[in-house]
């Protein structure tokens, strides 16, 4: 719609010294739905900007006191993109001086005087026109900022939670898009006891393009695999999500990726990469990764050809440690780079960096404890998608000892979850006062977790995982969360109990008898995971 078609007033402040420019102008303005407001003074000037909501100010240079320039700094201040049309007589320099200080401001016109009519209403007209789509367009991208935001969350929520549990089997991700949504995509699906299927893609391209066909295929293996999932052959899903790609979502779009099946009754790993990184094995024995397809097996990538067949002869077999731990990701994990040399990271150092890590107590964790090593060491760059699984057992070797649960971020669930540990140290330990302070300690501390760590956030699903390990000597229990920040130390610093309930407010409420129980605490963040490690003297709780 043009201004001549807007009801609504321009509301236009005109500041000039002399009185007779400012009848001129509004003399000349009348009955052109122009409401002038004109002041002789730039102090006035800027108090009327404070107190008002102007459309455009036009504004003389030469003035006393504050001069035109000047004011339009004050002005700036409370009226950043405010339009600014300076009617002046000033001559300007053979080098250009004036017409430079007006374009140093993106909002600023310039009309000589004596002005011409119309030339001054088409200049304001102009001017605010400009400021209008400057809003729609300001406004515009502001939106579609807000939808990506939604769909960025809503994209989170079709992924798995950052860990999934089924029995002792454990998967544990991190997934960074480059932009606000991704085109990687994993899933974990149970079928069978001991038995799951695990899919990790990369779709061609990023953004907004690639998160749709990355919905459309997280669709279509719930649909392969339905409500009751049975055991489906690797090569079967390939061949399916590739005829669907090539039939239902176009030409020139196509997936990377690598279906795996573990089967911890036999344990054994099968999986097929289709163009795709192939997956690794951490054996805790001997503190190595090995590649585990030497051979180079695999596929073309899902939708470069609709009639292509993957082959069972394709499928890599290999017996897995007990205990060990599996690794599948996307190349935007080793594509990374640094950010002054950019230098790329590497398959090398990355499994020199998973080796190092790997060791750590509490396995789930790594994959964030490897993306803080990446910062710390300047990897930031991302031009790719970031996603890193690991797979594993909870329990490995030590069945009877170790104990790993996932809850989500409701009470209810925490307290239930927190019973079940105290009947496992009590059946572990044959201690009921034991198994009564471990109970204490991760309700107290996980109450906290859920109230203040994680407020705002319980919608998302950030699970929290709770790990106890019973030893000769004393109780370890692991939390890993995604609540907010924040250091044990701040709470113990308190010197009374006042000052000490007062510091809980953010260090975390409940610190005061978790602090009385465990012997030792440590806490480490790790990117947005806190890992919260207690130790609980057997002899004396």
């Amino acid at each position: 719609m043009s201004l001549e078609d807007n009801k609504k007033k321009i509301r236009l402040l005109a500041v000039d010294d002399e009185k007779f420019n400012l009848l001129l102008l509004r003399e000349a303005l009348k009955n052109e739905n122009i409401d002038v407001t004109g002041c002789e003074s730039a102090d006035r000037a800027v108090e009327m900007i404070k107190g008002n909501d102007y459309d455009v100010a036009l504004l003389d240079v030469i003035m006393p006191g504050i001069n035109g320039f000047e004011l339009r700094k004050i002005i700036r201040q409370y009226a950043p993109r405010l339009p600014v049309i300076y009617l002046t007589a000033v001559v300007d320099t053979i080098d250009n001086e004036l017409v430079e200080k007006i374009s140093e401001d993106k909002f600023t016109y310039y009309m000589k005087k004596p002005f011409v009519r119309i030339e001054l209403l088409r200049q304001i007209h102009n001017a605010v026109e400009d400021r209008q789509r400057e809003d729609r367009t300001r406004n515009y991208y502001n939106n579609l900022e807000e939808d990506l935001e939604l769909a960025s969350e809503v994209q989170s929520l079709m992924l798995p939670g950052w860990c999934v549990q089924f029995d002792d089997f454990f998967v544990s991700s991190i997934y960074q898009p480059c932009q606000k949504v991704s085109g990687d995509i994993f899933d974990v699906i149970r079928i069978g006891p001991g038995k799951y299927f695990i899919l990790v893609g990369d779709i061609a391209g990023h953004g907004i393009q690639a998160a749709l066909y990355m919905s459309a295929v997280q669709s279509l293996i719930k649909m392969i695999f339905g409500r009751n999932p049975v055991d489906v052959e690797l090569c079967e899903v390939l061949t399916r999500m590739n005829k669907y790609f090539c039939s239902e979502l176009g030409q020139g779009n196509y997936m990377t990726c690598v279906a795996a099946c573990v089967d911890y009754n036999l344990n054994q790993l099968k999986f097929y990469s289709a163009g795709h990184p192939d997956i690794f094995e951490f054996n805790p024995d001997s503190g190595k990764i090995r590649m585990l397809n030497p051979e180079n097996k695999g596929g073309i990538p899902i939708g470069w050809e609709k009639s292509f067949e993957y082959c069972a002869e394709d499928v890599v077999t290999v017996e897995i440690e007990d205990g060990s731990l599996l690794f599948a990701l996307t190349d935007g994990v080793f594509e990374i780079t640094e950010r002054k040399s950019s230098e790329m990271l590497g398959i090398d150092n990355m499994q020199m960096l998973l080796e190092s890590i790997s060791t750590t107590k509490n396995a789930a964790v790594i994959p964030y404890r490897l993306r803080e090593a990446l910062c710390q060491m300047g990897y930031e760059r991302n031009g790719d998608d970031f996603c890193l699984l690991t797979l594993g057992r909870f329990k490995g070797g030590h069945k009877k000892q170790r104990l790993a649960l996932t809850s989500a971020p409701i009470l209810a669930a925490v307290n239930s979850l927190v019973a079940e540990f105290g009947r496992f140290i009590e059946k572990t330990t044959e201690s009921h006062k034991l198994a009564g302070v471990v109970e204490i300690l991760i309700g107290e501390f996980l109450n906290n977790v859920v109230v203040h760590g994680l407020v705002n956030r319980q919608q998302a699903r950030p699970v929290i995982l709770v790990e106890v390990a019973v030893m000769s000597e004393r109780i370890e229990i692991s939390v890993l969360d995604k609540g907010k920040s924040w250091n044990v130390g701040d709470g113990l610093k308190a010197e009374n109990g006042n000052d000490f309930e007062q510091a809980l407010a953010t260090s975390g409420r409940g610190m005061a008898i978790i602090c009385s129980i465990a012997s030792e605490i440590s806490r480490n963040r790790y990117g947005d995971i806190n890992e919260t490690c207690f130790f609980i003297d057997r002899k004396d709780p």
